[in-house]
């Protein structure tokens, strides 16, 4: 058997081979959480685009302190 027989002739059905990015193709740090199955570099990237927001920021604190007085 060659190479060309040989390269990539196992049958990628399930496990973390199946699986790529479906922005970039990356098979590394994969977000499958919620369907997304996207890398992280590229969730970084297109978080915002998609509706996430990052709940814990420098001011986080701050607007947590309001709340909780707000809500006593």
């Amino acid at each position: 058997m060659g190479h060309q027989q040989l390269y990539w002739s196992h049958p990628r059905k399930f496990g973390q081979g199946s699986r790529s990015c479906r922005v970039c193709s990356n098979r590394h740090g994969l977000i499958r959480k919620y369907g997304l199955n996207m890398c992280r570099q590229c969730f970084r990237q297109y978080a915002k685009d998609i509706g996430f927001v990052k709940v814990r920021s420098a001011n986080s604190s701050a607007i947590h302190h309001i709340i909780a007085e707000a809500a006593s």
